[in-house]
């Protein structure tokens, strides 16, 4: 870890400082890097107590991201943060699902759009999915995820998870027709999920009818293709 009696990042921490108590701290290309971390770890999550961090489109790598993990464990301040843009890969992760996994955190959304992952970190998000019980939003657009992904995501929220409530992979555009059943399978079983995102995936205007058609008897659902 970084020391922070030798680094210091005086405006990035008078921003912090200057942020309300208990709210957003958007830290958006701010241009973080992980040497940054640990500060914000201090000021945003301990002293500011922040219920939601973004810190969009930064510089941030797998070092930032496992410095980061360890402050979700055990949090009960903190319900959203997005890390969209930072090139996160599949086992950052695996970093990130472990205190979800075991309900350390009380971490309710989790962006993580514009990154690279591919099939496997949707496997570890597939298999956090089946303890966790806090994540309501997950968001996964613009990533490398194909049909494979999906089926592992579908099968957990067809048949274990019943908490979360949106689930975006917009610009997976991998995703193909081949995904349809298994959509409708999952919103045949079920009854929590009021959100799904598939807008520009590689899917059929034929498929998409048939996803429309089949929501129409799901009140309180959204569709987005």
């Amino acid at each position: 870890m970084t020391n922070l009696s030798t680094y210091q990042n005086r405006s990035l921490a008078r921003k912090i400082k200057n942020c309300q108590s208990c709210s957003r701290i958007d830290l958006r290309k701010e241009k973080i890097t992980d040497s940054d971390i640990e500060i914000i770890i201090q000021e945003a999550i301990i002293n500011k107590q922040c219920t939601m961090l973004w810190l969009i489109d930064n510089q941030i790598t797998s070092k930032g991201v496992s410095i980061l993990t360890s402050a979700l464990y055990n949090n009960t301040t903190l319900e959203g943060l997005s890390l969209c843009n930072n090139n996160i890969n599949d086992n950052d992760v695996l970093n990130l699902t472990k205190p979800l996994s075991d309900n350390s955190s009380k971490l309710n959304r989790l962006a993580l759009t514009s990154n690279n992952i591919t099939d496997l970190g949707a496997q570890y998000l597939a298999e956090m999915l089946l303890t966790n019980q806090t994540l309501t939003q997950l968001w996964l657009g613009f990533n490398k995820i194909t049909d494979n992904g999906l089926k592992l995501l579908m099968n957990v929220l067809t048949y274990d998870n019943k908490t979360l409530h949106i689930l975006s992979l917009v610009w997976n555009e991998q995703i193909t027709d081949s995904s349809v059943d298994i959509v409708i399978n999952m919103l045949e079983h079920n009854q929590t999920l009021r959100t799904v995102c598939l807008s520009n995936c590689n899917l059929s205007e034929t498929s998409k009818l048939k996803l429309r058609k089949e929501t129409k008897s799901h009140f309180e659902f959204y569709l987005d293709l």
